[in-house]
């Protein structure tokens, strides 16, 4: 109840808490991300500043109607000394014993420019629904539950709410009465099950049919909400099971009705099917993406990924540098678009080391990976691909292992690039295991061959990297490596090395060799 929705922001020691955003944000105009019981917390203490709150009243207004531990609120006001940093003591101070005062000088503006029922971050690209997914979150209406389960209800539909706000292709709405609004329509109770508090999430379509349904549970004593790495991993799940259901409307939908949206997720599907008749689909579909909505930051970031890659395989115009200069300039409009979106930001920073622009490239993948966003695979893979590239393979294996363990439906090719990833890292048996795995499920995919090729060459299995050459030489002809995707000469001479053995080991081997 203390998350105001009137338009309004507060101004202190260089911070703003907009109120209708739910965001934070800190003297570099940066989101800085709070948990949304601290939002609240922060946002009660800037309605009273200078006066001293005691922790009775702070716990009776964050959780009413629930009994929960002096620890709950502690943690609260560990985030916000968190957030403010170096700041910290000259915002919020402690009264031992007594509670807590809002120390900084407060300033409230108004924002009347911002819609009040929109509970998402600042806008990437248009509002429509025309190039994002609505959910509308409903509001708690089980009638039997008891006081404590109505208001635990209540907590966990703000904090899923909160939690799915900051993802790019989602558009988070209170929801209107009934089902006549467009789009998907998120339900939650929660029930006392003993030591256990038990959770039920719904997503359903506009006419109310159940698209998909999850349960949770968490110890009593674990707290009165759930954790937040389970509240982002269903968040997460959320997000996944609308992209999937709005892709199978997308494909079955009438050309003359697919909107932006439409076009991008067939866009999406089709290059990562990874053939040269799916690549130029992909493009013609982001094409009419743009065409639909020219403000569509995502669908510049992945048209830049589609231009380059046709580019390196010779799958149509514009090629060579041509091709390459047209990749960078869709990737850099994505960023002039949506300068917070992780997404766009790992395209550039991929687009850049292609053109040998390698410290600019690894400030952009950091970049990308700090922008407190939820990350999906895609990002990971380009930032671990351009860190791996500029000597920091350690730090892309951590990278990009975390982003498929976050994501195990992930698209295969994927583990192929951390095979690559894992080869620059002289992880040469870690390599193989992923490869392997990538190849006997994406047959066709040229660059697993290649690091395949030079994985079982440094293992000393000759046979199966005179395999994986043919393979290579079936796909795309040229098996030379490509000097552009490496930064180090040592990295280059190496894939070429492996390269000349394995056809040097096929050039002995006359009677194996296919027809």
């Amino acid at each position: 109840m203390m998350r105001s929705e009137d338009g309004k922001a507060y101004r202190f020691e260089g911070f703003l808490l907009d109120t209708v955003r739910g965001t934070l944000f800190g003297r570099d105009h940066v989101a800085i991300p709070l948990r949304p019981k601290t939002f609240s917390l922060l946002a009660y203490l800037l309605e009273r500043p200078g006066r001293l709150m005691g922790r009775e009243e702070l716990m009776d207004t964050l959780w009413p109607g629930l009994v929960v531990t002096d620890d709950s609120l502690t943690q609260c006001i560990s985030d916000l000394r968190k957030a403010f940093g170096g700041s910290a003591s000259a915002v919020l101070r402690t009264v031992p014993r007594r509670g807590y005062i809002l120390a900084a000088e407060v300033r409230t503006e108004q924002l009347a420019h911002v819609v009040p029922s929109e509970l998402s971050t600042p806008m990437l690209g248009p509002a429509s629904s025309a190039t994002r997914d609505t959910i509308h979150v409903h509001p708690v209406d089980n009638h039997d539950a008891t006081a404590s389960e109505f208001h635990l209800a209540e907590t966990l539909t703000a904090e899923l709410t909160a939690t799915l706000a900051p993802f790019e292709h989602l558009r988070v709405l209170k929801a209107a009465e009934g089902f006549t609004a467009e789009g998907y329509h998120l339900r939650l109770a929660v029930r006392s099950a003993g030591a256990k508090w038990r959770g039920t999430v719904r997503l359903e379509d506009e006419a109310g049919a159940t698209v998909w349904g999850d349960r949770l549970e968490w110890l009593r004593e674990e707290g009165p909400e759930p954790s937040e790495e389970m509240l982002g991993n269903l968040a997460a799940e959320v997000d996944r099971q609308v992209n999937r259901e709005s892709l199978r409307r997308a494909v079955a939908k009438p050309v003359a009705e697919r909107t932006a949206r439409d076009y991008y997720l067939l866009g999406k599907e089709h290059h990562l099917r990874t053939t040269e008749a799916d690549t130029l689909i992909a493009r013609d579909m982001f094409d009419k993406a743009i065409a639909a909505a020219p403000s569509y930051a995502a669908a510049y970031a992945w048209q830049a990924y589609v231009v380059q890659r046709a580019v390196t395989y010779g799958w149509g115009k514009p090629d060579g540098q041509a091709g390459h200069e047209l990749a960078l300039q869709l990737a850099r409009r994505g960023v002039e678009l949506a300068p917070d979106s992780p997404l766009c930001l790992g395209r550039l920073a991929f687009m850049l080391a292609l053109n040998k622009r390698w410290e600019e490239a690894v400030n952009v993948a950091r970049a990308a990976l700090r922008t407190r966003r939820p990350i999906y695979v895609a990002t990971r893979a380009d930032c671990a691909d351009v860190l791996a590239t500029c000597g920091h393979a350690e730090e892309a294996v951590g990278i990009l292992r975390h982003g498929l363990a976050k994501e195990p439906y992930a698209q295969p090719g994927f583990r192929a690039m951390l095979g690559r990833v894992l080869l620059l890292a002289d992880r040469v048996d870690e390599a193989l295991t992923e490869l392997q795995w990538c190849a006997a499920r994406l047959p066709d995919y040229a660059p697993c061959y290649l690091y395949l090729l030079v994985a079982y060459t440094e293992v000393g299995e000759m046979e199966k990297a005179r395999l994986a050459l043919r393979e290579l030489v079936r796909l795309q002809g040229d098996v030379q490596p490509r000097h552009e995707r490496f930064r180090y000469d040592k990295d280059f001479k190496r894939f070429r090395s492996a390269i000349e053995a394995a056809k040097a080991y096929d050039l002995g081997q006359p009677l194996m060799r296919s027809a």
